[in-house]
């Protein structure tokens, strides 16, 4: 498939461009949904999402350089000019600098955290959308009848952008349950959370398009950390609940 969508003139209007643009409306047009269902300011919410936007667009383009330091180093100006955003750098920056911005705006930062959990379902589905029309971020090789060859692939490959993006949309349902009624503040971001870094950790074991540190690469590693992390947080607060409704 062409990743040009169409030109204007000797501009190119590449298919990955229309799907991140498409994630950010409708994620943005369900955070809002979210934070009216939970009474939220609509004024300080809209101000916030719109600084949040321009954070995952940096936190994604630093976690690329990040994962692929070694290459930028060595090729600095491309760290501009060549495409690729990175997931885990976008949550991670989001989280650090929502973190000063909700509590400037005087919100509850995991309450705006649940609002904003099944965006990460969404964004997930149109990147790896994307991430197909590029040609990019495929698999291991394989003699799968679903196999794909894509133009740099040289032989037939798992389409793992598909694996991803079909079980982000089983996600994504459950994220749009967990987001509409929170049990407690964090309630549906953690869930989210926890299990697209579980997916992460396995799909990349198809998918090892970096260096290997030990027997990971840096994005299995960070998604190990998120999911330790988060179950054990996730334990704690559910045997705290148990035991004050006993």
């Amino acid at each position: 498939m062409n990743p040009v969508a169409f030109s204007i003139g000797s501009l190119d209007i590449y298919w990955y461009g229309i799907l991140v643009a498409t994630a950010f409306l409708i994620g943005y047009l369900n955070t809002l949904h979210n934070t009216k269902r939970y009474g939220l300011d609509s004024d300080l919410v809209q101000d916030l999402l719109f600084k949040l936007c321009i954070a995952v667009i940096i936190g994604a383009r630093l976690g690329v350089i990040v994962v692929n330091l070694e290459y930028y180093l060595a090729n600095p100006l491309h760290m501009l000019t060549r495409a690729g955003l990175g997931s885990h750098g976008a949550i991670i920056t989001a989280m650090v600098l929502g973190y000063f911005w909700v509590k400037k705006a005087n919100l509850s930062y995991w309450t705006m955290a649940d609002a904003i959990a099944p965006s990460i379902s969404i964004g997930h589905i149109f990147v790896r959308l994307g991430n197909f029309i590029n040609g990019e971020l495929y698999g291991s090789p394989t003699a799968l009848p679903w196999a794909v060859e894509f133009p740099y692939s040289g032989q037939p490959v798992h389409p793992a952008q598909i694996y991803e993006t079909l079980i982000s949309g089983i996600i994504l349902i459950f994220a749009l349950k967990w987001a509409r009624k929170p049990k407690y503040p964090g309630y549906a971001f953690f869930r989210v959370m926890l299990v697209h870094s579980i997916v992460r950790f396995f799909i990349d074991f198809i998918r090892q398009h970096s260096s290997l540190i030990g027997p990971f690469v840096l994005t299995q590693i960070i998604a190990l950390g998120f999911t330790v992390v988060l179950t054990i947080h996730l334990f704690r607060i559910e045997s705290r609940r148990r035991k004050e409704q006993q």
